[in-house]
């Protein structure tokens, strides 16, 4: 009962502090990112779609830094400099994009390997392309150790080529398990990259299992749109979303032991875990909902019978809003 009193009365001042990163990095993206994706739009030769757009304004640019990169700096202590914010507002930028090279373009992976490893001299074949090396070199020109950033993109890119395996295929979920822990690891690492202090002890294994965790939300969020696609994951090919929520609590327990064992004050590993775990709580919440559509097909989870509005999960709900509240009371840390 103290405990959830304790993180009830504690949940407010974190929440209020992820609003205000949230606004500070709109402000910033209006005044530096806006007059650049203006130009990109405006040039647009219709291989960058409004879709693309909404991802870089709406999600990975703004929620990569104010969410992930303002985490890693409460982490250490320091607010966030002004080049760690441009590195990691790229960063965000490119994300949506770089999928793109595989889900939609499909582009040849020579063509792909060339564009991470010299943005500054490739020559783009249309405006997606353009825009992804412009915010490619804007990473490199910010970033404080450019040859870690390259090596943890390099790894992001073999765990998306290893990602291409989902498609049309069944795979066990030992196989699963670990192209999910490589896609999420090492896309934590990576963003990790984009700021100036080195890692302490411990941070790299705990990033690496808070990315893993992540990646199992964002399967358990996208299992609408990877049942259409034909994209084996854990989510898409688990009958049973007890067994599922099993696996997701054991994760977070995971990420959550390794965060209490970081060589960084208490009080500084709280702040970050006060801005992480909203983020991870929304994957109970979204559970909640999957596990109720299983009643009632048998007891058992079909997603492929299921309608688009029973699969997606508005998180923008007060309904929902209010759940991830209540998770974040409940589940200690």
């Amino acid at each position: 009962m103290g405990n959830s009193i304790q993180n009830a009365l504690g949940i407010l001042p974190a929440l209020f502090s992820l609003r205000r990163y949230i606004s500070r990095q709109r402000r910033f993206m209006r005044k530096e990112i806006t007059p650049i994706l203006d130009v990109a739009r405006a040039t647009n030769d219709g291989s960058l779609s409004e879709r693309d757009f909404k991802k870089i304004n709406r999600y990975y640019g703004l929620a990569v830094p104010a969410i992930l990169g303002e985490a890693f700096c409460r982490l250490r202590g320091n607010p966030m400099e002004e080049n760690e914010r441009w590195a990691s507002t790229s960063q965000g930028v490119i994300t949506g994009l770089f999928d793109d090279f595989f889900d939609g373009k499909k582009l040849p992976q020579s063509q792909i390997l060339a564009m991470l490893k010299n943005p500054e001299t490739i020559e783009a074949n249309d405006s997606n392309e353009s825009l992804f090396l412009t915010f490619g070199i804007k990473v490199l020109q910010f970033v404080k150790n450019a040859d870690w950033l390259r090596t943890q993109f390099m790894l992001v890119h073999k765990a998306q080529v290893e990602s291409l395996k989902q498609e049309n295929a069944i795979l066990n979920s030992e196989d699963l398990w670990l192209i999910t822990r490589n896609k999420g690891g090492h896309s934590v690492l990576f963003y990790r990259a984009a700021f100036n202090n080195p890692m302490r002890a411990g941070e790299e294994a705990a990033l690496y299992q808070l990315g893993s965790l992540m990646q199992l939300e964002n399967d358990i969020f996208d299992v609408y749109k990877d049942v259409k696609s034909n994209i084996c994951t854990l989510m898409t090919s688990e009958t049973n979303m007890a067994d599922l929520r099993k696996r997701f609590m054991l994760e977070a327990e995971k990420m959550l032991d390794l965060c209490h064992h970081l060589d960084y004050p208490k009080n500084q590993i709280i702040d970050f875990l006060d801005i992480i775990m909203p983020v991870v709580n929304r994957g109970f919440v979204a559970l909640d909902q999957y596990e109720k559509l299983q009643l009632s097909t048998g007891g058992i989870f079909e997603p492929s019978k299921y309608s688009r509005k029973q699969l997606i999960c508005d998180m923008e709900t007060p309904k929902h809003i209010l759940k991830t509240i209540g998770y974040q009371i409940k589940n200690h840390y």
